[in-house]
């Protein structure tokens, strides 16, 4: 015998309104086929829900028989007083539906039997969350008005927040962004530039995937997640990015006027034109300032994944510019960052721009005379095979995803004695 009570549905309700929050909003209350299907889920619960495709939605809150009366009587009588001084708590639109049995041995009985709940808004008024429901309901209806290419799109159920629980003033600042957007959809002003009353660039940058799917859905076109640059779908000028890079060649620095140090947009260091014979790329920043001085070398430091830009530099020459001109000389380059996973995920990266380059303190034998420099990596890399690493590379990456020497472990490179680092790249340039 199962016998759903009050407390039971409305913790199943909640928990359903939050799941489906965004779904109802887009359907505007109307539930659909595919998920009056889903609605299976009640019944883990000892709840069950009717077939059909639309609201109401109809529970069925149990069925004692005459023999379970007789067995349970307890049981069953408070039940059906619990529903029936549940009853006077319903919200309208939620109604509790009793039906009489007439048995031979206990008589006439009324029993509650199920419950049906109009819609969303009355779901909402009984589990609390009317303001949440009407709120998100009222804005829904206002961006659509405003912009009909998001009725029925799916940025309800992605952006539940921004309907249910932004603040008015932040609706109003995301509205007034997305018609001047609808308006110049190719500005290709920096977000600085943008004369949108109320609007900055801080209030912008945490908030720009919403900006960006909303704006696809305005253009009526589809969401496919985090692939879509924000500032190409927006039609703006996006800031270029920059490289830290170290000269570290007193003749090199004379040529620029003794810089050493040097944090520019990566256009303006591919337009160098320093006769460079070596490069090192240092994932540690520390590690990058403290190299001494080689001849004819720079190191980049700090790139983490980012270490991909380092394509749009001619004078690396990177293996799409290989022989396509005689112009460049092409320098060695040397690879060392940490033995973890994201460290190999980043040489395998850097590899695949650069399939000369060489990887320094990045070994088996490395990590396994360091054990009391071992820490834990919190996040390791989720990728079963890096595909441009060398076959050493790989087993060592391997054995550090499969833990063959411990859980998560990961050597930093700036925990290794410096001399013995010094002897490795004096002797990765010594071919330069």
């Amino acid at each position: 015998m199962k016998l759903v009570s009050p407390s039971t549905i409305l913790a199943d309700l909640t928990r359903r309104l939050d799941q489906r929050f965004g779904l109802w909003l887009l359907q505007g209350a109307v539930l659909s086929p595919a998920c009056a299907a889903e609605d299976s889920d009640f019944e883990g619960a000892g709840l069950k829900a009717s077939s059909s495709d639309s609201w109401p939605m109809r529970i069925a809150l149990g069925s004692p028989t005459e023999r379970d009366v007789l067995q349970e009587i307890d049981a069953v009588d408070r039940w059906a007083r619990a529903w029936h001084q549940a009853r006077s708590t319903l919200p309208s639109g939620v109604t509790l539906v009793s039906e009489t049995r007439q048995w031979t041995r206990v008589g006439e009985q009324s029993l509650p039997v199920r419950l049906a709940i109009e819609g969303p808004t009355a779901l909402a008024a009984w589990v609390n969350e009317s303001s949440r429901w009407n709120r998100a309901c009222g804005r829904r209806d206002e961006l659509t008005q405003r912009f009909p290419s998001l009725r029925g799109s799916t940025v309800c159920r992605s952006h539940v927040a921004v309907f249910a629980d932004w603040a008015d003033r932040d609706v109003s600042r995301l509205q007034a962004l997305l018609a001047w957007l609808e308006k110049f959809p190719r500005s290709g002003l920096y977000l600085r530039q943008l004369p949108v009353p109320d609007m900055d660039t801080k209030w912008i940058e945490p908030r720009k995937a919403v900006v960006r799917d909303f704006f696809l859905a305005i253009q009526g076109k589809p969401m496919v997640g985090e692939s879509q640059d924000f500032h190409t779908v927006c039609g703006l000028r996006k800031p270029s990015g920059k490289l830290r890079m170290r000269i570290l060649c007193p003749q090199l620095r004379a040529m620029v006027a003794g810089l050493s140090d040097i944090e520019s947009p990566v256009q303006e260091i591919a337009s160098m034109r320093l006769p460079v014979r070596a490069v090192i790329i240092v994932e540690n920043l520390e590690t990058g300032l403290a190299l001494p001085d080689y001849e004819g070398t720079v190191a980049f430091m700090r790139l983490g994944h980012a270490v991909s830009e380092l394509a749009r530099i001619p004078w690396l020459v990177p293996d799409a510019g290989f022989g396509a001109s005689s112009k460049h000389h092409v320098p060695k380059l040397v690879y060392w960052g940490d033995i973890d996973t994201h460290g190999f995920a980043i040489l395998s990266r850097a590899r695949g721009i650069f399939s000369r380059l060489e990887s320094i303190l990045m070994d088996e034998a490395t990590f396994l005379a360091s054990t009391l420099l071992w820490v834990t990596e919190a996040k390791p890399h989720r990728a079963e095979e890096l595909c441009h690493l060398t076959p050493a590379e790989t087993d060592t990456y391997t054995g550090l995803r499969t833990n063959r020497w411990g859980e998560n472990l990961r050597l930093e490179q700036e925990r290794l004695p410096w001399q013995a680092c010094l002897r490795a790249i004096q002797e990765a340039l010594s071919s330069v």
